[in-house]
């Protein structure tokens, strides 16, 4: 149960601070970057979530820190996603 809660919850709550922070970057400077963080959230928060727990369901039986380096690569995606989109934007 606590590898569970901390591959889905902590990344969830790393994604949805990222976005926002994304989102509040780009408040007032006329680009639709913000929304776009919004929107894709929407989508690729829950499905991350759901990657993960998968990953975590799947493999109970691989090393914790090797578990880590998988849910870090999912994770990643989006945030990465996020910057190239700001980057593009600006």
């Amino acid at each position: 149960m606590n590898r569970r809660l901390l591959g889905v919850l902590l990344p969830l709550i790393f994604q949805f601070l990222f976005a926002g922070a994304i989102i509040l970057a780009t408040q007032g400077t006329g680009s639709f970057v913000g929304l776009g963080a919004m929107l894709l959230g929407f989508v690729a928060l829950p499905v991350t979530a759901l990657l993960n727990w998968m990953q975590i369901r799947s493999k109970p039986e691989l090393p914790a820190l090797q578990l880590a380096a998988r849910i870090f690569l999912i994770t990643a995606i989006f945030p990465a996603f996020l910057v190239f989109l700001y980057a593009v934007a600006s």
